[in-house]
C-alpha cells in the first residue's frame, strides 16, 4: 500500500471515502447562460470500476506528498517509501504514441503512467493530464533533474486551465516570465478537440424543419441485446421513449427525443460525452423494430443492438 507509507492520509481509490469527506468538490460543466457560459455542478461520477487508473481523490496536501515521493526517488524527506529502481521502471519510455512531426520536433514516449519527454536543454520530462466533459481536469508535470515539479486540479470541463497554469509556472521558472499566451494557446487547443468529438453529431442539436413524426411510441419498447455493452431497455410511458443500457448494476437511463422518423435523439453521459447523439431504429419489411443503433457507441462498428424481447 503506498497512501500510509507516503504519509497521505486523506487519499483513497475508494469512492465511498470521498463520499464520506465533507469538504469535496463537486462536477461542473459549462451550460450556456445569458452573456456568459454558465458552470452547473449537473453530474455525479462514480468510478470505481476504473480505480485506480481514474478513480483516486485525496487532498492537495497529499497530492504535494506524492510530487515529493516522485521527486525524491522514492524518499519524502528522506524515508524511503518506494524502492528507486522500481520507481525509474516506471519513468522510462516504453512505448513511442508520438512520433516527429517535423525533422525539427521531438517524439514523444509513454512509460507506466507517466508521459515522458525530454526538452530543448535534454532534460527528462514527467506529465500527465486528465479530463473528461462531465467536469473535471488536470495536470501534472515534472523535470526531475531539478526538483521542480507542479499539479493543478480543477473541478471543471477540460478547457485548458490546469495546463495553461502549469505551463505558466514552468516557463517562469526557466526564463522569468510566460513567454506564449498559455491560456489562449491551450484555449484553442481544447477547442478544436471539442469541436472534432462533436463534429459527427453536430445534426442532433435541433430537429430537421421537414422532420418526420415517429410512429407510437409503443412500437419501438423492448429489449435489445449487445455482446459488448448489454442489453439497452427500451421503454414508453407518459409520453416519453426511455432508454437504459448496460448491466443492471451498472445501468444508465436516458430520455429520448424525437428527431426524424424512426431517429431520436439524447443527450450521453460520459468522460467524452457530447451534447446530444442519435438512437436509430431499424425495422424488418414488415415494419417490425427488429434493432437500435446508438452512433455514439458506434465509433468502433459495436453500436447496434438486435432486439429480443418486447416486455410486458
Amino acid at each position: 500500500m503506498l497512501f500510509d507509507p507516503a504519509g497521505m492520509t486523506r487519499t483513497s481509490y475508494r469512492h465511498a471515502d470521498f463520499l464520506a469527506a465533507e469538504n469535496r468538490a463537486r462536477l461542473h460543466v459549462r451550460r450556456a447562460g445569458q452573456g456568459a457560459p454558465a458552470w452547473v455542478a449537473e453530474h455525479d461520477r462514480q468510478p470505481d470500476p476504473q480505480a485506480p487508473a481514474g478513480g483516486a481523490s485525496g487532498s492537495i496536501a497529499d497530492l504535494a506528498r506524492f510530487l515529493r515521493l516522485i521527486l525524491g526517488d522514492g524518499s519524502i524527506a528522506g524515508t524511503p517509501v518506494v524502492d528507486p529502481g522500481a520507481l525509474a521502471v516506471t519513468q522510462a519510455p516504453h512505448a513511442i504514441p508520438a512520433l516527429p512531426r517535423t525533422p525539427l520536433s521531438r517524439a514523444g514516449f509513454y512509460g507506466l503512467g507517466w508521459n515522458v519527454g525530454y526538452d530543448e536543454r535534454g532534460r527528462v520530462e514527467l506529465g500527465h493530464a486528465g479530463a473528461f466533459y462531465l467536469g473535471a481536469s488536470t495536470y501534472v508535470h515534472l523535470i526531475p533533474g531539478e526538483g521542480l515539479g507542479i499539479a493543478v486540479l480543477t473541478n471543471g470541463e477540460p478547457i485548458g486551465v490546469p495546463e495553461s497554469i502549469a505551463r505558466s509556472f514552468l516557463d517562469t521558472a526557466d526564463n522569468g516570465r510566460p513567454t506564449v499566451d498559455w491560456f489562449a494557446l491551450f484555449g484553442r487547443v481544447f477547442d478544436a478537440m471539442r469541436a472534432a468529438d462533436a463534429e459527427p453529431f453536430d445534426g442532433y442539436a435541433e430537429r430537421p424543419r421537414d422532420a418526420r413524426p415517429p410512429r407510437p411510441l409503443a412500437d419501438y419498447a423492448g429489449r435489445f441485446g449487445n455482446d459488448y455493452y448489454g442489453p439497452a431497455v427500451v421503454t414508453a410511458g407518459d409520453g416519453i421513449l426511455r432508454m437504459s443500457v448496460g448491466p443492471a448494476a451498472a445501468r444508465t437511463t436516458f430520455d429520448l427525443a424525437p428527431h426524424d422518423g424512426d431517429t431520436f435523439s439524447f443527450r450521453p453521459v460520459g468522460e467524452n460525452a457530447v451534447e446530444r447523439a442519435g438512437v436509430t431504429f431499424q425495422r424488418d419489411p414488415g415494419g417490425a423494430v427488429t434493432r437500435l443503433r446508438i452512433d455514439y457507441y458506434d465509433r468502433n462498428g459495436l453500436g447496434t443492438f438486435v432486439r429480443e424481447e418486447t416486455p410486458g
